[in-house]
């Protein structure tokens, strides 16, 4: 791998870090400054695209406002060019005492400031969604 390469991964890794970070945080703020002002999600894939920051700060906010617990593992990572994969699992409880659990694959594209320019979710919401209610 080139020097420039390494680097560049390293910046896709540390987004993806920050990412994560911030999910398990429950900070609606602190997530959508990860995404470029004009950012998008489509979470999981085959819904509507979500854009901009302060959409997706409301989106955030909406999705964790019944958790009081959120944990996230990454399973693995793979940046190749502007994107990195990641393979996850997640254990979220609710502030019911309810608890569910994900596993899936995240995309993200970064832009050269490090920014998240799109976000692509694959997996099953609908089970996850039905498992909190």
């Amino acid at each position: 791998m080139s020097d420039e390469a390494a680097a560049r991964a390293s910046v896709l890794r540390n987004v993806l870090d920050s990412y994560f970070k911030a999910i398990a945080a429950r900070d609606p703020s602190r997530l959508a400054l990860v995404f470029a002002e004009d950012g998008e999600i489509e979470d999981p894939v085959g819904t509507p695209v979500r854009k901009g920051r302060d959409t997706l700060a409301g989106l955030f906010a909406s999705g964790m406002a019944l958790a009081s617990d959120v944990e996230i593992n990454v399973l693995a990572a793979f940046p190749s060019g502007n994107c990195i994969a990641a393979h996850w699992t997640t254990t979220v409880r609710t502030k019911a005492g309810q608890e569910a659990k994900a596993e899936g694959i995240d995309v993200l594209e970064v832009n050269v400031q490090g920014l998240i320019v799109r976000m692509e979710g694959y997996w099953n919401a609908a089970a996850f969604r039905e498992a909190l209610a």
